[in-house]
């Protein structure tokens, strides 16, 4: 069985949303001065590869401990969107996909080549809301996205958000190698 990691490594300067800190990681000992290791990290809790709980967006919702590892666990189908100029993503590209309910959905963009360059952010791709209710409708249990946000990065009012988590759909953002997913449904 081939097993692909789908997350980005915590780094120094890596992609985060714009206008939140930046993570940093530094070494606080030394196996030569102390005879361990230990290195401090401090980030909020959405960067790097993350899921979104309901409590993001919607008052009194699920946080994260309250969800249940089975909504990470399962079939996931690879839904192919080719990003052109208009950067919001319509519910057609839904079409041709046998997508069952309780499936992971994942959208490959290709966007994840850019992580660590501006275009990850300035031109990243975003859900229209007729597709986060197209996928609602669809019953699914999660999606993922190898780009930042199901939401224009410039949106104050989170829609594609209000919609996937106001329906219990997780959002799992800034996923990696999906390119290496040779297969069109995987578990």
């Amino acid at each position: 069985m081939k097993i692909v990691d789908l997350s980005h490594s915590y780094q120094k300067g890596m992609t985060q949303f714009p206008g939140t800190p930046p993570m940093d990681v530094r070494q606080i000992a030394q196996i030569d001065e102390g005879g361990f290791r230990v290195t401090d990290f401090h980030a909020i809790v959405h960067v790097g590869t993350h899921c979104d709980a309901p409590a993001q967006v919607i008052k009194d919702a699920k946080t994260m401990d309250q969800i249940t590892l089975d909504t990470f666990v399962g079939y996931a189908v690879i839904v192919d969107v080719t990003v052109a100029d208009e950067k919001e993503i319509k519910p057609e590209v839904l079409e041709g996909y046998d997508i069952n309910p309780g499936d992971i959905v994942l959208l490959r963009t290709g966007y994840s080549k850019y992580w660590g360059q501006p275009e990850y952010v300035e031109a990243s791709p975003y859900l229209s809301e007729e597709t986060a209710s197209a996928l609602v409708k669809l019953k699914i249990k999660s999606i993922g996205m190898d780009f930042l946000s199901p939401d224009p990065v410039d949106s104050t009012i989170s829609p594609a958000h209000k919609i996937l988590l106001g329906n219990g759909v997780l959002i799992i953002e800034n996923l990696n190698r999906l390119e290496e997913i040779d297969v069109p449904r995987v578990f």
